[in-house]
């Protein structure tokens, strides 16, 4: 509303660097498309203006206030969203506690990658375990075999021991492949433990984020506003320039029609010379009028014809 000085002023558009090569033109039909412009913009900013409603919910307000004008005039508005009471005090402690988490990089610490005792994984945790059971199966494999007549060195003795033996490692197998497994499984389960221990303060300051969201209505929408149309305001300029000319054309064939009709009549009625001479006295004091209205018109100074 405070914009049309700005941009239809000399110095043109600021923001573009160029100037307004209509600025103080007095054709009124520049004029028109200046004021028609002021007022499309007037009217613009005023419904801007009147859809800027400041807002209060039990979740959030939304107010809007002017904080200024930019280069063209046109007015600056900003928006100021706040909680409402309680809620500002629970985001401050949300905030910190996700500031303090996040300063630091996510370093998982402690994995469990140890077995029963420090420095044993589970694997060898399980060997230790199964070791006593093979050891005491070894020494029954042996009582058997010396009670089948089997003795150490035999191709028999050699072959259930190959078997024997086949077996406990299977079994050896079998349990480092499990220990692995378990220490995996518990390395994952400390390794999601921690992750969300430092993803809690996010995570609430995210649920608190949405819980507290407010429903907002008519939001303001800003209005286009078009340019003078000046190729408009010229074309209608001309037009009108054209007509008056058309207009004054006409007039001046009209009474040059006249003139010349007087001196035919005067001709062909039979009048002789006298009727003649008579015909282009009145056809001299009719052309002397048009001259006198038309140079009275132009310069108001004119006294008369001059022959």
């Amino acid at each position: 509303m405070g914009a049309g000085n700005s941009v239809f002023s000399q110095a043109g558009n600021q923001a573009t660097g160029q100037n307004n090569p209509f600025a103080g033109n007095s054709n009124p039909y520049i004029q028109a498309a200046r004021q028609t412009t002021l007022g499309n913009l007037a009217g613009a900013q005023q419904a801007v203006t009147a859809n800027r409603v400041n807002q209060s919910t039990p979740y959030q307000n939304l107010n809007y206030s002017q904080t200024g004008t930019d280069a063209n005039g046109n007015p600056i508005w900003s928006a100021t969203q706040s909680l409402a009471q309680p809620f500002q005090q629970s985001l401050s402690n949300l905030a910190s506690n996700v500031g303090q988490q996040t300063s630091q990089a996510f370093n998982p610490t402690n994995l469990p990658s140890t077995g029963i005792d420090p420095g044993q994984t589970y694997s060898e945790a399980i060997m230790q375990r199964l070791q006593p059971q093979q050891d005491m199966q070894k020494k029954q494999f042996d009582a058997q075999m010396a009670n089948q007549g089997i003795a150490p060195g035999t191709e028999a003795y050699a072959n259930a021991a190959r078997v024997f033996g086949q077996q406990q490692n299977d079994a050896r197998t079998s349990a480092v492949i499990g220990g692995m497994q378990t220490g995996l499984t518990a390395n994952q389960q400390a390794f999601n433990q921690q992750l969300q221990t430092y993803n809690n303060p996010l995570q609430q300051l995210g649920a608190f984020n949405q819980a507290t969201q407010a429903n907002y209505i008519n939001p303001a929408q800003q209005a286009a506003v078009a340019a003078p149309d000046y190729l408009g305001a010229y074309t209608t300029s001309n037009a009108a320039d054209i007509a008056a000319q058309n207009a004054q054309l006409a007039r001046t064939a009209n009474t040059q029609s006249g003139l010349y009709g007087l001196g035919n009549a005067a001709l062909i009625g039979g009048g002789g010379l006298g009727g003649v001479l008579n015909s282009l006295g009145g056809g001299l004091s009719a052309l002397d009028n048009y001259f006198t209205r038309s140079q009275n018109q132009s310069s108001p100074d004119f006294v008369g014809p001059y022959y």
